[in-house]
């Protein structure tokens, strides 16, 4: 294949994972070194691409296809990525990323993680008003918040407190929301 032709190929697939044409939200990290095509499944999207810095995936691969690509400090295998944590036995460690989220730089919700198999979320303004109580069940370890309030009206910029509670722990943190 030509530079041209790569250099094509891969602007076309950036543009269809940018527009999420795979039914989740699809994501590209790039740096001068790397380009890999993500395929996430979050549970707030975030379809903008990230770009730079040092990057770590976590999980486990399932072999698609027989071939890899390899070379200098890397390897590729044909896989799919298997980065869902499994649900936590306390909330202890529990957080919410990206903190702050900043509207400017795409962030349209948060999402909490290192979380029990059944907690309930409860996010208040710093004036101690309910702004919304996520339940979240389910074997994985984290839920999101599309930074809406329980009328469905999507928050203001500010200090928020969020207070996560699980059968046996408890978890309180902040977040700040940049619009």
């Amino acid at each position: 294949m030509t530079r041209a032709y790569k250099t094509a190929v891969f602007a076309l697939v950036a543009l269809l994972a940018a527009a999420g044409f795979y039914g989740y939200a699809p994501a590209l990290l790039t740096s001068p070194d790397y380009r890999i095509l993500v395929g996430e499944l979050p549970s707030v999207g975030n379809t903008t691409a990230k770009t730079g810095g040092p990057y770590s995936l976590y999980g486990n691969t399932s072999q698609v296809a027989s071939s890899a690509i390899t070379g200098g400090r890397y390897s590729v295998t044909s896989g799919a990525l298997n980065a869902v944590r499994p649900a936590q036995p306390d909330v202890s460690a529990a957080h919410v990323f990206p903190n702050p989220c900043n509207a400017r730089y795409g962030c349209n919700g948060v999402t909490f993680t290192r979380l029990t198999l059944n907690a309930t979320i409860f996010i208040y303004t710093v004036s101690g008003e309910l702004v919304r109580r996520i339940d979240k069940a389910g074997n994985i370890d984290s839920t999101g918040w599309d930074l809406r309030n329980e009328s469905g009206v999507r928050v203001a910029s500010g200090l928020y407190i969020f207070f996560v509670k699980a059968e046996s722990s408890s978890r309180k943190g902040k977040i700040v929301i940049i619009r």
